[in-house]
């Protein structure tokens, strides 16, 4: 009989080929795709949120009709800067909670509203999404898309991407991303 040789400690570690020990996720890992009832909830949550940000901008414009100045110009920061104080209190509650969604959906993959609505913004391998993704890529290319007159449209177009077979809209395909349903 021959006994076993002792192992070689100048040897390369041998890899395991099974899936779990490799570190991809388990089955019962992956995420469920969050359902677009739960996607739009979130989304009009947000958007409610920037309105109630606002109040202080159009209460400022009604303001200053009253008071008989007239709107001159056709600046795009006309709410700010035309109100005096309550354009800059708008212009302040505006700033920190796009702070505050950037940095949710940074570190989280949720704003307030996804957080409401149980649901996550997640790479396409369930790994969180970052800023890169999450914001530069996912949100970016939809605000400035919707500033340019002629191109608006492509938000609906957007967004009826919803409705395909992976339920991703058009910025979850650019930035590589997909919202996911969180686990409690």
């Amino acid at each position: 009989m021959t006994t076993p040789e002792p192992p070689n400690p100048y040897a390369p570690p041998a890899a395991s080929l099974n899936a779990e020990d490799a570190g991809a996720p388990s089955a019962d890992e992956i995420a469920e795709l969050a359902s677009r009832w739960q996607r739009l909830g979130g989304a009009l949550f947000d958007g409610l949120l920037a309105l109630v940000a606002m109040i202080p901008a159009f209460f400022g414009v009604s303001l200053a009709e009253f008071a008989g100045r007239n709107r001159t110009g056709s600046s795009p920061f006309f709410l700010f800067t035309e109100t005096g104080t309550w354009g800059v209190v708008a212009g302040g509650l505006f700033g920190a909670l796009t702070i505050l969604q950037w940095t949710l959906l940074t570190k989280r993959g949720q704003t307030v509203g996804k957080i409401l609505a149980g649901t996550r913004v997640v790479c396409l391998d369930d790994s969180r999404a970052g800023f890169l993704r999450a914001v530069v890529l996912r949100l970016w290319p939809g605000e400035i898309v919707s500033r340019i007159p002629l191109l608006q449209w492509l938000t609906l177009v957007d967004v009826l991407f919803i409705f395909g077979a992976s339920r991703r809209c058009l910025h979850d395909r650019i930035a590589g991303t997909k919202v996911v349903t969180v686990r409690s």
